[in-house]
């Protein structure tokens, strides 16, 4: 059932991604649309992290308010901040401060 529920939601995603820009040809995408395209990988990506982040149970040791998601986070954010051209280098230093603290939690 969870198998069948991620490609339905992937189908859905795909469909109503598809209907918007399938149409369209490389020409006849307006230069506002254009502009605006660099800005949904982040957007998408903070709708994605900022509930696990909000949401996540409190630390077992230290300030309650120090989670792992937390870190991780602000360790990615602070990272992008200084390098915003590279996403993996980002990706990797949220990771490996989620998994620090988490380790030493």
């Amino acid at each position: 059932m969870n198998i069948l529920t991620i490609v339905l939601m992937g189908a859905v995603t795909f469909a109503l991604r598809f209907s918007f820009f399938g149409p369209l040809k490389p020409e006849k995408i307006s230069p506002r649309i254009e502009q605006a395209l660099p800005y949904v990988m982040p957007a998408v990506l903070m709708a994605i992290i900022v509930p696990s982040v909000l949401l996540a149970p409190p630390a077992e040791r230290g300030p309650g308010w120090l989670t792992p998601y937390l870190v991780g986070a602000l360790v990615g954010f602070g990272v992008g901040a200084v390098r915003r051209d590279n996403f993996f280098l980002v990706f990797a230093c949220a990771v490996a401060g989620f998994a620090l603290t988490k380790l030493f939690q």
